[in-house]
């Protein structure tokens, strides 16, 4: 029976929900400027290829671990593909899928548990979170579906409504073929449904084979596929791990620092220089820094509830059912984290994101009563936005001048004039070209020569952030180093040396 009924919405609903639209409009802004690096082009690459062959995706790119990721995210792709091959249009159309379900999937977990909604757009602002939902990565859409799956995990338990129980369940199955990281937050949730609502499971049996059956023919292949490959794992035929792996204690602290991911004060510092007022800039970073006390403050909230729900003995509410769900849930994290040596880096907090972001809405709730939740939770959102509005002018203005990375828009022109020649290598001095020429090849899959042109062999090319030919015997610059730049074929896997 369901414990309320659906209410509409309030005008701090309409507000949140107006914040959250106002942030996805600010994300879409200069999609030229993301980076465009070495996992991106790879699975845009895969993407195309698939569509070329008029096939499915079965899989994504390998992990640290040897083990693949599943197909969603390249599926996704191959979808924004028969829209455009625009990359910059890609990257507008990714941040409104990405973000705007991550955006109203945590307005509905905030509604349905009474939180406060505006804070979610001080989390979509923040400056890691807004990075990685504009860059065309894979385990970025751990995020969405990660919030879609707890967002419909609360919906069901307070309104019992099937759509939402379907929801969560494939949801909950899908987000950690995403990336594994994600299996702190699927667990509880597919326990909790199998063990305290096994009723409602059976009584929409048909549903949820019908929805069983269509994650079978995405995914299917890729569930095989992974069974082998995690067995190899298992019997240590497999010998990756996570590159620079810290001690088993400092990784089992990774529940209490998803402010890795969901602050973001030291963002911009690695990427180009800063250039906010220097008072602005460190008030933004205290502000951001909240997020801390805010998220240690929702863990111990949800503890005290949990432990008061169970002592109780009797039937739980649907809110302390989510509380018991998200202790443990923590309690897997750290589990997971310090048995593998995860180390707490912004990109490791993706699966786990929509856990992070309800202990902190669970900790300016409860600080309610007192009216200081409304003041902290406002100078979160209000850091976070300075700090991403001072990142992404800075970005647009330097480029990524610190670590020398080429923004999207310079492959682009590069790619564009490229176009008139015929060559199949050239030379560059650019590190990351160097590295990584998958960043050049794969647009020469999006973007190829406009029919009618005829190419012309130099034999000269030079690729900076531009392209030049040499003049005739002059010696090359120091640096410089050739590379492919025809289109990237599929299956390509890079040298090993350069991971």
């Amino acid at each position: 029976m369901a414990e309320e009924t659906t209410t509409p919405p309030t005008s701090r609903d309409l507000l949140s929900t107006g914040l959250v639209v106002l942030v996805l409009v600010f994300l879409a802004l200069w999609p030229g400027d993301v980076s465009w690096l070495m996992d991106e082009p790879r699975l845009i690459a895969n993407a195309w290829h698939a569509n070329h062959d008029g096939q499915l995706a079965v899989g994504g790119l390998y992990g640290n671990f040897g083990i693949r990721y599943g197909p969603l995210p390249t599926q996704i792709y191959q979808l924004l593909l028969l829209i455009t091959h625009d990359p910059r249009i890609l990257v507008v159309l990714h941040v409104l899928l990405c973000a705007g379900i991550t955006g109203f999937a945590l307005l509905w977990l905030a509604r349905s548990l009474s939180l406060p909604g505006w804070f979610v757009a001080g989390v979509l602002i923040s400056p890691y979170v807004a990075a990685y939902q504009r860059v065309l990565w894979d385990a970025s859409y751990a995020m969405p579906v990660g919030a879609l799956a707890l967002a419909s995990f609360a919906d069901f338990l307070r309104t019992q409504r099937a759509w939402s129980l379907r929801m969560c369940v494939v949801t909950s199955v899908l987000v950690p073929t995403i990336h594994p990281q994600s299996l702190p937050l699927a667990v509880p949730i597919l326990g909790w449904l199998a063990w305290q609502h096994r009723t409602a499971l059976w009584r929409d049996r048909r549903a949820l084979g019908i929805a069983g059956a269509i994650v079978l023919l995405f995914d299917g292949f890729y569930f095989v596929q992974f069974a082998g490959q995690l067995f190899a794992r298992l019997s240590g035929s497999v010998q990756k791990g996570y590159p620079g792996g810290g001690s088993h204690l400092a990784s089992a602290l990774a529940p209490f620092l998803g402010g890795r991911l969901l602050c973001g004060g030291d963002y911009l510092e690695k990427l180009a220089p800063l250039i906010a007022p220097g008072w602005l800039h460190v008030g933004a970073q205290a502000g951001a820094m909240l997020f801390y006390p805010l998220a240690w403050l929702g863990i111990g909230t949800a503890a005290s509830s949990a432990w008061r729900a169970v002592r109780k003995q009797q039937m739980m509410t649907a809110r302390e059912s989510i509380m018991l769900v998200v202790l443990v849930a923590v309690v897997l994290q750290a589990l997971l984290f310090g048995a593998m040596r995860i180390p707490a880096a912004p990109q490791y907090y993706f699966g786990t994101f929509a856990l992070q972001v309800l202990v902190a809405l669970l900790g300016v709730s409860a600080l309610r009563q007192w009216r200081i939740g409304t003041v902290l939770g406002g100078f979160y959102v209000v850091g976070s936005a300075i700090l991403t509005f001072e990142a992404t002018i800075s970005i647009h203005q330097h480029g990524y001048e610190r670590p020398n990375w080429p923004r999207l828009a310079t492959s682009v022109n590069i790619v564009r004039q490229l176009n008139a020649f015929s060559d199949t290598s050239a030379l560059t001095n650019v590190a990351v070209y160097q590295k990584a020429p998958q960043a050049i090849r794969t647009l020469r899959l999006l973007l190829p020569p406009a029919p009618g042109i005829t190419p012309k062999m130099s034999g000269r090319l030079f690729i900076t952030d531009t392209v030049t030919e040499l003049p005739g015997g002059a010696e090359p610059p120091s640096g410089s180093q050739s590379i492919e730049i025809t289109p990237l074929p599929k299956d390509w896997v890079p040298d090993p040396g350069t991971w």
